[in-house]
């Protein structure tokens, strides 16, 4: 179970790196893509899980996509003065997936 936790960990870095410090069209596609990948890493860890809880794992990791596309969103159309609570939650689901999966 170490491989989605270090997934999740590196979009969430790659994220902050794009959204935060470098934009460009190239690199928010290639966020996305991350994105992309690590909801597929979700899914097959979600799928090979036998707990009803890989339902849940499978809902956390689509919750921090959307958020974090959320925020990409919300700092592209300069709204920035409102991102710490969105910020907040993407930290407090990431962590709430992290330890899903540790106990899975």
């Amino acid at each position: 179970m170490i491989l989605p936790i270090l997934m999740l960990l590196m979009y969430l870095v790659i994220s902050a790196a794009t959204i935060l410090v470098m934009r460009s069209r190239v690199l928010d596609t290639l966020r996305v893509l991350a994105g992309i990948a690590f909801l597929l890493l979700a899914t097959l860890t979600s799928l090979n899980a036998e707990s009803p809880g890989s339902v849940l794992t499978f809902a956390l990791a689509v919750c921090v996509f959307i958020s974090v596309e959320i925020t990409g969103f919300k700092q592209y159309k300069g709204d920035g003065d409102r991102l710490f609570m969105i910020h907040a939650f993407t930290i407090m689901l990431a962590a709430a997936y992290i330890i899903l999966l540790l106990t899975l």
